[in-house]
């Protein structure tokens, strides 16, 4: 553009003019006889002017005594009317400062003759005495009317937490455009939000995939168009992505040794737990059954959190025992992996969404096959872990169709029925309706009448379990069960854990049922056992909804002879990804598990990613041997986020940084999906934390595209886990 001519610049020219004039000669008065010979308007070219913006021109007047004049007027012309016409070709007028400069407004619409071009001319008089063909007229200069800035979208990029509300306008070249319609959209689809007919957007409760959402405007009623334009919202988590009813479930450690709670509680997506209940069992303290949240005095709610950008939540909670405090990492407004963040207590679990229509009290919405597994001790503090089936219905369990495996402490049961003279039952809990909650009583020849409290997740598929009676201490969860008896064909990822002989035990793997090879990792009190080719051979238990699954080393071809290294009964559920349930039945471990069907062994793509690690074994008043949790939230391309870290007896650590230069990772293999560079290389995937100085050598399976299964091959933790994608 132009450059205007400063007063200063104008002060300066005159004097020189002034000067010039007087040295070449002027008449004895001073007055110049100097008359115009030329106007001429810069730039010369074609000059494009989008429609209802501003250019400016500059008139140069040429004297006879060849002098250039700063102070003779001129006169602007658009297609020769002075000064134009704004709705048709435009204006042009003179700036206030200098006359010289002519300001030209294009119109709101491109003129429709010319194909939208206008010409600019000026003019000047030949002198103030002249009579005749006295005007001089400039050169044109042509301006092409243009749509150049359509329409546009303001602010062009902006962060908006979840559940909240920003407001974009959209500029028809510069001005409002009350016409425009608006559109939200990803290329990787979620819940994008929505805007309404103003470009009110209204972001959704937790951030889609990529966590960034397209807006766009599109106006159809500029003749030259339709014309569109876009803007982008990134989401981050907010207190609304915590919003309603919430199932939750952890196990871990107090003092004494095996602690495991199940519960419900209410959020009201503004930082408030409204309400909650839970039931309890404790070697320290004991059993608690239906111990409701209290709100403390001066307090208005029984418990807060506050939800991070990264999806990390600091939550505490009152009971009557005494107040709980909570870190979490949200994968979505669903779902979520728990910690217990006591000093003296550890715990890790999940927190899952409630289904609230689904919770009205009714046994109708428990029915059909369960299966389940349950893990802890019994009441003599050694490994427990039960594995079966049964069913449900009108608030009975027939007898017939209760099976239990039973590891107690390495004496295994299995197949064990119930023969007692009365039938089991179920029924939702009426003092704390709308929570999931309620009671189940299993029993078998074994191990006897047990009786659990059960949270629903709402749609009858999912119940988390916590035993309360005084047989045993013993948590877990029921999963609608699918009664075919067989597997896929697929690769099966899994992890379990739980104690061997030895002490804390953890183990994962990929097995594919009928004799193809598969890998196995473990981790048995320390001594590790990293990337055994393992083969697998199932066998159905027709009617049971139970598979008997054996693990050999090496590879081979089902079925096989004896030398199996492991044994688990495994329960198909109804449950996403083709989980199914594992429980351990040889003298090996004392463990439970769960294993899914893969989708993929590529590489896990960047993105944001939440992780949990959960501590394995049980002990009895031996806290040294407790193993921590973690959970976190980090990009997996840079490593940039935190870890939260419960060591039993130490303060825990809440947002411990992840060191990038320490942290990595590498390729799966492209036949099991296990987590390795090359054969040589068993630590592809480590998260080197700063405060306590603490790295996590894992190995990971992967499930899909969004989720791995992890396990720790370091001798000193006894941790498995998962890695699932937040957006």
């Amino acid at each position: 553009m132009p450059r205007r001519i400063s007063a200063f610049l104008l002060v300066a020219a005159a004097i020189a003019a002034a000067l010039i004039s007087s040295a070449c000669g002027g008449n004895s008065s001073g007055t110049s006889t100097a008359t115009v010979t030329a106007v001429s308007i810069t730039p010369t070219a074609t000059t494009n002017v989008p429609i209802n913006t501003s250019f400016d021109f500059t008139a140069t007047v040429t004297l006879s005594d060849t002098i250039t004049s700063t102070t003779t007027a001129v006169t602007w012309f658009v297609n020769g009317i002075a000064g134009g016409n704004l709705a048709t070709v435009g204006s042009i007028v003179p700036l206030s400062t200098d006359n010289q400069v002519g300001v030209y407004t294009a119109p709101a619409l491109v003129p429709t003759t010319n194909n939208g071009q206008v010409q600019i001319t000026a003019t000047a008089q030949q002198s103030s005495t002249c009579t005749t063909n006295c005007t001089i007229t400039s050169n044109t200069v042509v301006v092409q009317i243009t749509v150049l800035l359509g329409i546009t979208v303001t602010p062009a990029a902006v962060n908006v937490p979840a559940g909240g509300a920003f407001k974009f306008a959209a500029l028809e070249n510069g001005l409002p455009d009350p016409n425009a319609k608006w559109s939200v959209s990803s290329p990787n689809g979620g819940n994008v939000g929505t805007i309404d007919l103003t470009g009110l957007y209204k972001a959704p409760p937790f951030p889609p995939p990529d966590a960034v959402v397209t807006i766009t405007a599109t106006d159809s009623t500029i003749p030259q168009g339709p014309f569109t334009a876009t803007a982008t919202a990134t989401i981050f988590y907010s207190d609304e992505s915590l919003n309603g009813a919430y199932a939750f479930s952890y196990q871990g450690n107090d003092a004494s040794g095996f602690l495991a709670v199940a519960g419900s509680f209410n959020a009201d997506g503004n930082g408030h737990i409204t309400s909650g209940v839970e039931d309890e069992e404790s070697f320290l303290s004991g059993i608690a059954t239906q111990v409701g949240f209290v709100t403390p005095a001066g307090s208005t709610f029984p418990g807060t959190y506050v939800v991070g950008p990264d999806g990390r939540v600091s939550a505490t909670v009152n009971t009557p025992h005494g107040t709980e405090t909570w870190q979490f990492a949200l994968t979505s407004n669903q779902h979520a992996l728990m910690l217990r963040f006591n000093s003296n207590v550890t715990g890790s679990g999940t927190i899952d969404q409630q289904n609230v229509n689904d919770l009205a009290n009714s046994n109708s919405a428990i029915s059909g096959s369960y299966a389940l597994t349950v893990h802890g001790t019994d009441a003599a503090h050694k490994p427990l872990g039960i594995g079966g089936t049964f069913s449900a219905g009108s608030g009975d369990v027939p007898q017939a169709s209760i099976i239990l495996d039973i590891n107690d402490n390495a004496t295994v049961t299995t197949g064990n029925t119930d023969t007692s003279a009365t039938e089991d039952t179920y029924a939702f809990d009426p003092m704390f309706p709308s929570t999931g909650r309620g009671t189940l009583t299993l029993t078998s020849n074994t191990t006897g009448k047990r009786q659990y409290a059960f949270y629903s997740l709402g749609n009858g598929t999912h119940l988390h379990l916590v035993e309360t009676d005084s047989n045993a201490f013993v948590a877990g969860d029921a999963y609608s069960a699918v009664t075919s008896n067989s597997f896929s064909s697929s690769n099966y990822v899994f992890t379990d854990g739980g104690n061997s002989s030895a002490g804390a035990y953890a183990a994962g793997g990929v097995f594919v049922p009928g004799g193809k090879s598969g890998v196995l990792d473990s981790n048995s009190a320390g001594t590790v056992q990293l990337n055994k080719a393992i083969f697998s051979c199932p066998t159905t238990n027709a009617g049971t909804g139970r598979v008997d699954l054996l693990v050999y080393a090496g590879s081979g071809t089902c079925p096989a002879g004896a030398g199996s290294i492991a044994e688990f009964a495994v329960y198909p559920t109804s449950a996403p990804q083709g989980l199914a349930l594992m429980l351990e039945l040889d003298s090996t471990a004392v463990s439970t598990g769960a294993g899914y069907v893969q989708t993929t062994t590529a590489a896990l793509s960047g993105g944001n990613f939440a992780l949990g690690l959960t501590g394995q074994g049980l002990f009895f008043k031996s806290s040294a041997s407790f193993q921590q949790n973690v959970e976190g939230a980090f990009t997996l391309s840079g490593f940039i986020g935190n870890l939260d870290i419960n060591i039993f007896g130490d303060e825990p650590f809440e947002g411990d940084p992840i060191l990038v230069s320490g942290s990595s990772i590498a390729a799966p293999n492209a036949t099991t999906g296990r987590g390795t560079a090359s054969p040589a290389s068993n630590a592809p995937f480590i998260l080197d934390a700063t405060n306590p100085d603490a790295k996590y050598n894992l190995v990971y399976y992967m499930l899909d595209a969004n989720t791995a299964l992890l396990f720790d091959q370091d001798k000193t933790f006894q941790l498995t886990g998962i890695l699932a994608r937040q957006f």
